[in-house]
């Protein structure tokens, strides 16, 4: 349950980035996060619809796209940056 509204934090660009994925049959998300758990801070969430024919990837197919689809979104905080990505897959 959600108790309050999530409070986007401002990057340090000091620290590595994390890059939690996901894919469905039908959308993919994405959150930028700098921290560690549980001191985690969210720097930005993205997510998209998958268009008719990316629907019909394969599970693999559809993860990867989430990383390659986040990776473009949120170039602007992670180019020349340490990253680290995080899938289900």
């Amino acid at each position: 349950m959600l108790i309050s509204p999530p409070v986007l934090s401002q990057p340090d660009g000091s620290k590595p980035f994390i890059i939690r994925t996901d894919a469905s049959s039908y959308a993919l998300g994405a959150v930028l996060i700098q921290g560690e758990k549980p001191e985690e801070h969210v720097i930005e969430y993205a997510s998209r619809l998958l268009s008719s024919a990316e629907r019909n990837y394969s599970t693999t197919e559809r993860e990867a796209l989430a990383v390659v689809w986040a990776l473009e979104k949120f170039r602007g905080y992670v180019e020349n940056q340490e990253i680290i990505i995080a899938s289900d897959q």
